[in-house]
């Protein structure tokens, strides 16, 4: 039996439980940024270091206030169920409490999925958290703040010190020097760290870049309703398929008695950047969406922009300093209209665990940890990067493999409309737990085409 495929590697990062024994490694690990994946990544190494220290120019005081250097934090944020699982598993109930402080819960009964103006099939015990970014991050903070541990300096990092082959320290904005048995990369996709690493005389990570070209509207309407019967929606369409005067559009009842709404566009759409504009479409979206909307603005509509998705193979490189490691945005980061962004952060944690758990050298690369992190990229990349080359503004090339994946895919969605079976594979994946390989195993894809060819000769039937 293979144990070290990447769907059975995707499995076991996936788990709810938390290694036995501490196996400490060393004095001082540092974290570079305070992000969520950063946040995490210091949780697994107070487990493993006499001190964790997180350097984050941004405050970490307790509000919820959007960080500088979030600049998607007003974005519409949803946690899905793999990232609620090792939120939990690091923060003993974690979900539990943001729920307490006013969170909503999406779950089969109250939520709704449109697809090409259809309504889909409920999938059976799925649930998501919905809040708004600034209001995770602050419960999350407090959580990590609390470490007996750990502690924040207020300060920029500027550079590695790199003594012979492994890294030995943080240069700090101010001249300083932090040293550390261990650091973590989780800066962002703006992370400098393979400027740093060529200053140092090595190698930076191959760079992938994936045209997106998405633009956000985001919008916070009054809520009325305390407990609503429909608390989260989402509707879309085929890609490159979305009706005129219609968006892909999303709705969230979050903490304060609010609604959050967002819709996508592509290259020159920016859809519902006015109330106006953003009315006229949500009165053409199901409910919630009119009612919504038709109350009280609370605050300016924001926009936001992504150009690409991105991935930095570290695992790619035969040359690395010992000690370092990267996680969140800073090795990955995704279209977010996939909403992957938490949970692969999350993940990128749980391969952080694994790797410190085995007892590692740590003299030598951590090339042990950049494979695990392979796979939970590799996954969200297929589910996310791989789809957008079909977007008409991006231009790929188009070849036989790539239209028949394509091909594929569009049979499987059209069946989760319908079936329930389906469905539910389906978002096992795109709530990141379970691999994509399983939407192509026999089973799946025999009911795939089964599905498809019912559907075709009802079509023709209907044409008569």
């Amino acid at each position: 039996m293979n144990t070290s495929g990447p769907a059975r590697i995707f499995d076991r990062l996936g788990t709810a439980t938390r290694p036995s024994g501490s196996g400490r490694l060393g004095g001082r690990a540092i974290v570079l940024g305070g992000s969520i994946a950063g946040l995490l990544a210091a949780r697994v190494l107070t487990d493993h270091f006499d001190d964790v220290v997180i350097v984050e120019p941004d405050s970490l005081v307790d509000d919820a206030a959007p960080r500088h250097g979030v600049p998607q934090s007003r974005q519409v944020h949803t946690l899905l169920p793999a990232g609620r699982v090792q939120l939990d598993r690091w923060y003993d109930g974690f979900s539990d409490d943001l729920l307490a402080a006013g969170a909503g819960l999406a779950t089969t009964e109250n939520s709704r999925v449109y697809y090409n103006g259809r309504l889909k099939v409920a999938v059976p015990e799925t649930a998501m958290v919905m809040s708004t970014r600034p209001f995770l991050e602050a419960a999350l903070r407090r959580r990590a703040l609390a470490l007996p541990n750990l502690q924040v300096v207020g300060s920029r990092a500027v550079g590695l010190d790199v003594v012979g082959e492994a890294v030995a320290g943080v240069r700090l904005d101010g001249g300083d020097t932090l040293t550390a048995d261990f650091v973590v990369d989780a800066t962002g996709r703006s992370t400098r760290l393979g400027h740093w690493l060529e200053d140092a005389g090595w190698p930076a990570p191959p760079l992938q870049r994936m045209r997106v070209d998405i633009n956000y509207t985001t919008a916070l309407f009054h809520r009325d309703e305390v407990d609503p019967e429909v608390a989260f929606t989402f509707a879309s369409w085929a890609i490159g398929r979305t009706p005129a005067g219609l968006a892909p559009s999303i709705i969230n009842a979050v903490e304060g008695d609010r609604w959050i709404v967002m819709m996508g566009g592509y290259a020159a759409d920016k859809p519902g950047r006015t109330p106006d504009a953003l009315r006229a479409i949500c009165a053409q979206l199901p409910p919630p969406f009119p009612q919504a909307t038709a109350g009280e603005l609370l605050e300016p509509i924001t926009g936001y922009t992504q150009a690409d998705s991105r991935r930095r193979d570290f695992h790619a490189l035969t040359r690395f300093p010992a000690r370092l490691a990267v996680v969140g945005d800073a090795a990955a980061s995704f279209n977010p209209i996939y909403g992957q962004g938490m949970s692969s952060a999350a993940l990128h944690a749980s391969c952080l665990s694994e790797y410190l758990a085995s007892g590692p050298d740590l003299d030598q690369p951590a090339r042990a940890f950049f494979d695990l992190q392979r796979v939970i990229v590799d996954a969200a990349w297929q589910t996310s990067a791989v789809p957008d080359l079909a977007l008409p503004h991006v231009g790929a090339r188009q070849t036989a493999m790539t239209r028949a994946g394509q091909a594929y895919a569009n049979m499987l969605i059209d069946g989760t409309v319908t079936d329930v079976a389906l469905a539910r594979k389906f978002s096992e994946v795109t709530f990141m737990r379970a691999h994509p390989s399983s939407l192509t195993s026999p089973a799946v894809a025999a009911r795939t085409f089964a599905l498809a060819a019912a559907r075709a000769v009802q079509q023709r039937r209907s044409r008569r």
